[in-house]
């Protein structure tokens, strides 16, 4: 492959990797502003910062306390996160599979356990879980009424908030 060939396909590959992060969760609120565009996720997934910062003087992370409105029957791509998040279920119920690595899953009701790769749970309201930095997984609401996640993430700053992957189990 010529290298012209290989900057343009390289090019290609980040430029749909980028817009499948963007359309995966929706509008962003930056600086109290909001921001959307007339697509499938976007109209179905709502990502509100709530708060933001950076933990050091570098810059290199950003830590943010997020609320994610998810809309009924919606179905999340496979996907990554540049560093550690943690989400707890304010409303409604969410489908979440994770396709390789592990998550750490709390009920409502304090019971802890690992989700393991290729398993698939329910949480509810008062449920939360963590997921490592790269832990390809997906959600779904399946229901007819909103899912509403409350996050804390500690990410890598200069990476989107997802990563968009094409495997599924």
């Amino acid at each position: 492959m010529q290298l012209s060939q290989q900057k343009t396909f390289k090019m290609r590959k980040a430029s749909v990797i980028i817009s499948l992060a963007i359309l995966a969760f929706g509008s962003v609120v930056v600086n109290s502003q909001e921001s959307s565009s007339p697509n499938t996720y976007t109209q179905s997934v709502k990502r509100e910062v709530l708060a933001s910062g950076y933990p050091t003087q570098d810059q290199k992370q950003i830590l943010e306390l997020v609320r994610y409105t998810i809309a009924p029957i919606t179905k999340l791509p496979t996907h990554t996160h540049p560093g550690m998040q943690i989400e707890r279920v304010e409303a409604g119920t969410l489908t979440y599979t994770v396709v390789q690595g592990e998550a750490k899953v709390t009920k409502a009701n304090g019971t802890q356990f690992i989700l393991q790769k290729g398993k698939t749970i329910q949480l509810t309201v008062g449920d939360s879980l963590v997921e490592p930095a790269a832990m390809v997984h997906y959600a779904e609401n399946q229901t007819n009424k909103p899912v509403i996640l409350l996050s804390a993430s500690l990410f890598n700053a200069n990476q989107p908030k997802a990563i968009v992957t094409f495997s599924r189990p």
